[in-house]
């Protein structure tokens, strides 16, 4: 179905298990008909939805439709029932401020949520009108990678994930890293992970020890040590390729 002058964008607000308020946006491509396949976007700390813009851009292109949130404590997802909850950011300007912000963010904004909060964030969308919930993909950056890769399993016919960098796996416990991989390997959706090689967050070692022995399971490795979103325009052409094959008209 073609709506003439497209479809306005909606704002989302979805309740959090904890009482948070997460907020995002639901765009849908002007340049296709749908009902539409979905891309459910977690980004990377400190960010906020917006740093996918690149990707909604490029997935709106192929037709389809992106709903960005902004994660617990970041950009718009900071109400709680015991007033704002904001993440820390980094005082200071090295690796180890970031990790000290970092790992404060991880105890008071309870990250290991996150899986749970993708979950709640993708149960919304794919209900909404003109939206194809049997062509549904989560992707991730760095925390919200590990998210997506444990929220993966839970979401029925899930029809592709996709992380950039994913990293922060410990702070869904300590089997964290186990759980990513194990859920990798359980997901009979096929799966691209990429990362730069020399990731300071462990995102080179991730796509490794997750991808090893997954047949259903495609790598990108690339030079250098940018983390997440920041390898978007080195892997932007093989990203594409995967979405058109794997969320494209049937």
């Amino acid at each position: 179905m073609r709506v003439e002058g497209g479809l306005a964008p909606l704002e989302m607000s979805v309740l959090a298990a904890d009482g948070l308020v997460l907020r995002g946006t639901l765009a849908y491509p002007t340049r296709a008909a749908g009902p539409f396949p979905l891309a459910v976007l977690a980004h990377q700390y400190p960010a906020t939805r917006d740093s996918f813009a690149p990707l909604v851009a490029d997935l709106h292109e192929l037709g389809i439709a992106t709903l960005a949130f902004d994660e617990r404590g970041h950009g718009e997802s900071i109400q709680s029932p015991a007033g704002p909850r904001v993440i820390d950011t980094p005082v200071g300007f090295d690796l180890p401020a970031f990790g000290a912000a970092f790992m404060s963010s991880i105890q008071r904004l309870e990250f290991g949520r996150i899986a749970d909060d993708i979950l709640r964030v993708a149960g919304w969308g794919a209900v909404q009108n003109f939206i194809d919930p049997s062509r549904l993909a989560l992707v991730g950056a760095s925390i919200g990678g590990s998210g997506a890769v444990l929220a993966a399993p839970k979401v029925p016919g899930l029809a592709a994930l996709v992380t950039l960098g994913a990293a922060g796996a410990p702070a869904f416990g300590a089997d964290g890293p186990e759980r990513c991989r194990a859920a990798v390997a359980a997901l009979g959706a096929p799966v691209w992970l990429a990362s730069s090689r020399d990731d300071p967050f462990e995102g080179g070692a991730n796509v490794e020890s997750w991808s090893r022995g997954a047949s259903h399971v495609t790598t990108r490795l690339v030079p250098g040590a940018a983390h997440a979103m920041a390898i978007y325009f080195d892997v932007r052409d093989e990203l594409i390729a995967f979405f058109r094959q794997h969320l494209g008209r049937r």
